[in-house]
């Protein structure tokens, strides 16, 4: 059996000290991405061993917001400059193949975003329509694919969220506040699609997903085992999700060594089985071999 290990990184494997958490001491920590030349994002010492080791088991698959340069950047969760095969990026606009994107898969997106007309030409007169307020620090584009505003959390009228929400899903687009960045993604792009082409590609029979937004559910949904950051958006905003989608106890970068952890030992368990298995049909068939009344059934 082939496992595919499908997470999405920012705040579920990889966090900024803003987003770590209390009680992580130096030692602690790795780096792994750097910007302009410092340090940007960590994990735990053991979350990195743990993510590496994995490897012998099952397929992991970053699947992130993040575009290909900004992925590019995080360097440190691969045990060596070798990334994985397969990575999902820009919320699943782009599937990359040894580093580079997969034509066909991104094309196909492109039209199905403008036959619905979900593209930035189309939003951004509304998002200046809507959103012209001061906590509206900046608002960038995405290689082309979706939009996110930087805002000012201490000034966000919060009590809209759901307004807002509801008013841009009308529309074919899915709202998203992680941090201080509002995700505008056209309902076209995501993540649990572009997991599912990889997933085929593979031919993989089982997977695990984890992440902390609501941009993440669908791929947990689409998960056979989930695994859901407990301080994340999806948790905060009591979105609902299936039973097979587990919520960690522990929250901050120590989450990524729970789920880590939650991922090591259910691909321990289905190696276990398959041994289990193996063995079985093997004893059996000595059985046979060892009887002539079982060989003249067999034959």
């Amino acid at each position: 059996m082939k496992l595919l290990f499908a997470s999405d990184l920012d705040q579920t494997l990889i966090y900024s000290r803003n987003s770590m958490g209390e009680n992580i001491t130096e030692i602690d920590l790795v780096e792994v991405e750097r910007i302009n030349g410092k340090p940007q994002s960590y994990m735990t010492k053991k979350s990195q061993k743990a993510l590496w080791e994995l490897g012998t088991s099952a397929f992991f698959l970053p699947v992130t917001t993040r575009t290909q340069e900004q992925y590019e950047r995080v360097t440190g969760i691969f045990e060596n400059p070798v990334a994985p095969r397969f990575a999902v990026i820009s919320n699943g606009a782009v599937i990359l193949e040894d580093g580079e994107p997969v034509k066909e898969w991104s094309e196909e997106i492109r039209e199905q975003c403008v036959s619905r007309k979900t593209v930035i030409e189309e939003l951004l007169p509304l998002i200046e329509r809507y959103f012209s307020e001061e906590w509206v620090l900046n608002i960038k584009q995405a290689d082309g694919w979706f939009v996110y505003l930087i805002i000012d959390r201490t000034q966000f009228p919060e009590e809209k969220l759901e307004f807002y929400a509801r008013l841009f899903r009308e529309i074919g687009w899915a709202m998203s506040l992680q941090g201080r960045k509002l995700y505008f993604m056209p309902e076209s792009i995501t993540k649990a699609r572009a997991m599912e082409y990889v997933k085929q590609r593979l031919n993989a029979d089982y997977v695990m997903a984890a992440g902390d937004s609501l941009l993440d559910l669908d791929l947990l949904e689409s998960a056979d085992k989930g695994f859901l950051a407990v301080h994340g958006e999806a948790v905060k905003s009591k979105a609902a999700f299936s039973a097979h989608i587990q919520i960690t106890e522990r929250s901050g970068i120590e989450a990524g060594e729970e789920i880590l952890a939650h991922v090591a030992e259910t691909a321990l368990q289905h190696r276990l089985s398959r041994r289990s298995t193996h063995g079985s049909t093997a004893s059996g068939s000595r059985e046979n071999v060892g009887s002539g009344k079982n060989r003249g059934m067999a034959e």
